[in-house]
């Protein structure tokens, strides 16, 4: 008998965590982002990744300055941020202030 596996857009469950299955990856290197603005849809996680020797603090901010802190982030570990409202977030360091993205959901 064969089996066929069918694989649907449901959240995926990893060792280290949740892995969402529209999930885009933001590495941190440098004391930056890897990329200044991002555009994902509604409904879809980032993942931030530090790839630096240093510890970072995340906080996603949305447009009506309601900050999210996401908590410390030491070398090597990743966090991941659900977008599940549309709008324009800004993402910082809040130990790195020059540290910051856009992140765009439609």
């Amino acid at each position: 008998m064969r089996h066929i596996w069918i694989v649907t857009p449901a959240a995926i469950v990893l060792a280290s965590g949740i892995c969402y299955a529209g999930a885009s990856e933001i590495d941190q290197v440098g004391q930056k982002f890897s990329q200044a603005t991002l555009a994902v849809p509604r409904g879809d996680a980032v993942r931030f990744v530090n790839h630096d020797d240093v510890t970072h603090n995340i906080n996603v901010i949305d447009e009506d300055d309601n900050a999210l802190d996401k908590g410390l982030q030491k070398p090597g570990e990743s966090i991941e941020q659900l977008f599940d409202k549309a709008g324009k977030f800004t993402v910082r360091c809040s130990i790195h202030p020059k540290m910051k993205m856009t992140v765009a959901v439609k």
